[in-house]
């Protein structure tokens, strides 16, 4: 009866070591490119000076986040919407100095900003 006890506390301790691998598999894409602001610019309602930015996504989500040397300064409403083809690489589309759409390199989904 023992031998019970350990082997399916061995069974139960193996499910619960291996349970964030089986989350992963099943989380959502995520994106990120580099967005290199030359002048003045909107995304969303925040205006972004020249500079260096970063652009993250989850897959699924109705936002993504604007960051700045690693802090968040703006998240922006999208829509994901999908491309006739692969984009071959990461590129923000813009209208009258305001972000219109973030493609993502090697991927068929693309965010449609606001």
């Amino acid at each position: 009866m023992k031998f019970h006890a350990k082997f399916y506390l061995g069974v139960l301790s193996a499910l619960i070591l291996t349970m964030p691998a089986w989350a992963s598999k099943n989380s959502f894409h995520k994106d990120s490119t580099g967005y290199d602001v030359t002048r003045t610019t909107m995304i969303g309602t925040t205006q972004l000076q020249p500079g260096h930015y970063t652009i993250k996504a989850t897959e699924t989500e109705k936002q993504f986040e604007v960051l700045q040397d690693g802090k968040v300064i703006a998240t922006v409403p999208c829509e994901w919407m999908t491309l006739p083809k692969k984009a071959e690489q990461s590129s923000i589309a813009t209208n009258a100095n305001r972000v219109s759409e973030v493609e993502f390199g090697g991927r068929k989904e693309a965010l449609k900003v606001g």
